[in-house]
């Protein structure tokens, strides 16, 4: 199954070999990371288009980072109430659940973030994380729009994670939850990042 395997990528290529692994050693390894590094796809489906520069910049880092040790795809899609002022919030909810809906890839683990789901420290986060790549599923994140999550969307979800008891605005936490996917790649590698 190694063989398959491609270290053409440079920075993945600079990571294990920095640790002292090669194709061969790789093949005995049982670095739950390293596992991480070859098998983790990520899927960022969110409501909504990030417009100030900052959150594209953020973005971007974060992205390049997680791209280390992941495949991460970041979809933003179009927000349900198409410009109205006094949308229909219930209608908003079902457009925003059935665009999050479309496009999911097969074998994922759904993950809803909704101010309802449960809080997780990031050491816990990056267990999860660890476990899911275990398994072998892509692991989607669902983000809503402004007016929420529709039932819908909790219900098909695996987990519903939350980011903490106060409210972010939709960029800020696009944003934080990739400094949490970073930060938990980071803890499981026994890196010094996240002290």
């Amino acid at each position: 199954m190694l063989e398959s395997l491609s270290l053409q990528w440079s920075p993945l290529r600079d990571v294990v070999s920095k640790w002292g692994y090669n194709k061969e050693s790789l093949s005995t390894c049982q670095e739950p990371f390293l596992t991480l590094i070859f098998m983790q796809n990520i899927v960022i489906r969110a409501i909504g288009k990030l417009n100030e520069d900052w959150h594209q910049q953020a973005i971007h880092r974060y992205s390049k980072l997680i791209s280390q040790f992941a495949k991460l795809d970041i979809v933003e899609l179009q927000e349900g109430q198409k410009g109205a002022k006094k949308p229909d919030i219930q209608l908003t909810r079902t457009h925003e659940a059935l665009e999050l809906d479309k496009g999911i890839p097969k074998n994922s683990y759904l993950i809803a973030l909704d101010e309802t789901g449960r809080e997780l420290t990031s050491s816990d986060f990056s267990k999860k994380l660890g476990q899911l790549a275990d398994s072998g599923k892509n692991i989607v994140f669902l983000l809503g729009g402004s007016w929420g999550l529709d039932e819908s969307v909790r219900q098909k979800a695996d987990l519903t994670l939350s980011l903490g008891p106060m409210t972010y605005p939709h960029a800020l936490a696009r944003i934080v939850l990739l400094e949490q996917i970073y930060r938990a790649f980071m803890i499981l590698g026994g890196r010094t990042y996240h002290k």
